[in-house]
């Protein structure tokens, strides 16, 4: 799902994309964002692809989440890039690939 078509616009690079953990909950609209699975309502993946943002959360439920932009990625986003061979090995390297589905890691 985060590699949606039209992203991989310039045929010398590849899509441009951040995943960033986040603990906490999510409230863009004013209301915590739940997983519409299992009911989460923090601990997050959160995935920039060029200007889309998608939410993951740790049962592999995933959505693009239009109330949260590229921007909002700019005071999150710290410490060392990490570059993955795939989304699947980007998923299981954070811990976000199901292993650790109804759990709460973070903070």
């Amino acid at each position: 799902m985060t590699n949606p078509t039209g992203t991989d616009d310039d045929p010398h690079h590849g899509p441009v994309t951040r995943a960033v953990p986040h603990p906490d909950q999510l409230n863009p609209r004013g209301i915590v964002i739940t997983c519409a699975v299992c009911g989460a309502s923090r601990d997050w993946l959160l995935i920039q692809v060029r200007t889309l943002v998608f939410v993951r959360c740790r049962c592999t439920h995933e959505w693009q989440e239009h109330d949260l932009e590229a921007v909002d990625f700019d005071g999150s986003h710290s410490g060392p890039e990490t570059e993955w061979e795939s989304f699947e090995q980007m998923y299981r390297s954070l811990g976000f690939d199901g292993l650790f589905r109804g759990s709460y890691l973070g903070a």
